[in-house]
């Protein structure tokens, strides 16, 4: 079979796609991959004919995708990390699901990160064939933590730049101690972004949106991969995972997170063993040998 792989920003995604490129080439199938850019207004590269297109599509694939329509050979199946709304008030995540609605009817498949875009496909895509595949990490790029005295930041927060996430900066800077937490929104990408999560004492996730409250497994999985211990804005669905709050990360609202992220601070033994369970639970259950036979399985099922 040949197999297009699509990214639109390979030094964010391109690791995670390039799962799919290890397993399918072990498989002996023939693969090209194909990373869009930041662009989201030119046409799609010309590509030869190929039996399938797997689309990993983020902030710039989405719309260009909704604009210049799904490539013009084969069949397509869409890995979708993001969460999907039509709560209005969701605004980050109302964009998406109106981008991703566009294109849908061109879709054959999609690999569902979670139980929540699950229930969005199962309700407004019912004959749309569904699939879960979470976020997965290769063994190779699970490092081993730097220790404590080589760690050069305190806190950092990776994201883009919403209302919520302001609000969270400010409650950092509110407090009569205020907590070191910094809060990148652009720019930092690839082995730069993997140095800064090595370099800092604690990653830091927070929602986009008031509404619309995930287990952001992304973010999440690069931090622990790369030796970090993980404090998150709070979510549903960690039972999903396999993940023990306090055990793997440590979760609170939104007012709470800087306590909540000064007290792991303030605890280098305690952050030390949240790195190496998290590390233990990718390794047991989000890498490409635990999941291969059946993302092998989901291709054939498409083509």
């Amino acid at each position: 079979m040949k197999v297009h792989l699509y990214t639109d920003i390979d030094t964010l995604f391109g690791r995670a796609t390039r799962v799919w490129m290890d397993v399918l080439l072990q498989a002996g199938h023939e693969v090209e991959f194909i990373d869009l850019g930041h662009s989201t207004d030119a046409p799609l590269p010309e590509v030869g004919p190929c039996d399938l297109n797997l689309l990993v599509a983020g902030i710039y694939a989405l719309p260009r995708f909704a604009k210049q329509g799904l490539p013009r050979h084969g069949k397509h199946a869409l890995w979708m990390f993001d969460p999907l709304t039509r709560d209005a008030s969701a605004t980050v995540h109302r964009h998406k699901a109106d981008l991703f609605d566009a294109i849908a009817p061109g879709l054959h498949a999609v690999m569902a990160m979670d139980a929540s875009i699950e229930r969005y496909l199962h309700q407004y895509f019912p004959a749309l064939p569904t699939f879960r595949l979470p976020c997965l990490v290769a063994d190779k790029h699970v490092r081993a933590p730097l220790p404590e005295a080589q760690r050069t930041r305190d806190i950092i927060m990776l994201g883009g730049d919403t209302p919520r996430r302001r609000e969270a900066e400010r409650l950092f800077l509110a407090g009569p101690a205020p907590v070191n937490a910094e809060f990148i929104w652009s720019g930092l990408w690839g082995a730069a972004r993997d140095a800064c999560r090595a370099g800092a004492r604690i990653g830091l996730n927070v929602h986009a949106d008031n509404e619309l409250h995930y287990f952001d497994q992304f973010r999440t999985f690069e931090t622990w991969a790369a030796g970090t211990p993980v404090v998150s804005d709070s979510f549903e669905g960690w039972e999903d995972f396999g993940i023990e709050p306090g055990v793997h990360l440590v979760t609170a609202g939104l007012q709470d997170l800087p306590q909540a992220c000064a007290e792991l601070l303030a605890d280098a033994p305690r952050r030390e063993a949240m790195v190496r369970a998290s590390q233990q639970l990718l390794r047991e259950r989000f890498s490409p040998a635990a999941w291969q036979g059946r993302m092998l399985a989901m291709i054939d099922s498409i083509a």
